[in-house]
């Protein structure tokens, strides 16, 4: 294995928009683990949210469920590959636009608050402002730390989805899941090892 931190040119056409989406050069293996499992995860969250439904669950709620375990799904898996690591982690892509891609997650937070949360405000204030400081402490944390720095923020994070005032009756798994995808997955600087050609 080595290390290489150049990423290739992205690919012309929607090729490219999908290198640019995970990471451009990413092996066969990595584009089969991302594929394969994210669609596994998917499923498995779509099935949760289906066993918990009842008859008051409303299409918007669906939709909003499906397109998230996709997003959730996928997410979490290539966020961790080599390819996005070396992709968003290249020079000149820095706190700025880590930050930007934690705070279009967002999104996610209101629309699940305004959908699921007893509380909507609270949920989405508490949520975000949380999610928000993690990344701040995350981006600014001596890279030799950040790795155990960001597991901490990660733990402390998911634990507010145990907060009554927090809980999204059938989609506990949200909080817990962009924690992986984002602050464990996205934001943590590690080496992309590459194998040998």
């Amino acid at each position: 294995m080595r290390i290489d931190w150049e990423p290739p040119a992205p690919r012309d056409g929607l090729s490219g928009s999908w290198d640019k989406f995970v990471g451009p050069g990413a092996t066969n293996a990595e584009e089969v683990v991302q594929l394969g499992l994210g669609a596994v995860i998917a499923v498995a969250l779509v099935a949760l949210f289906w066993q918990g439904a009842t008859p008051d669950t409303t299409i918007w709620q669906w939709a909003f469920v499906v397109v998230l375990a996709l997003d959730i799904g996928g997410g979490i898996v290539t966020n961790a590959t080599s390819a996005a690591k070396r992709w968003y982690h290249r020079a000149g892509h820095g706190k700025g636009q880590h930050f930007l891609f934690i705070c279009a997650h967002m999104l996610h937070l209101g629309v699940a608050a305004w959908l699921f949360a007893d509380n909507p405000v609270a949920f989405f204030g508490i949520a975000a402002g949380a999610l928000v400081l993690g990344t701040l402490i995350i981006l600014f944390t001596p890279l030799y730390l950040q790795r155990p720095v960001a597991f901490g923020v990660a733990t402390l994070f998911i634990l507010l989805s145990f907060v009554p005032l927090l809980a999204l009756p059938n989609l506990n798994w949200l909080l817990p899941l962009l924690a992986l995808k984002l602050l464990l997955g996205h934001l943590v600087k590690e080496a992309p090892f590459q194998p040998e050609r």
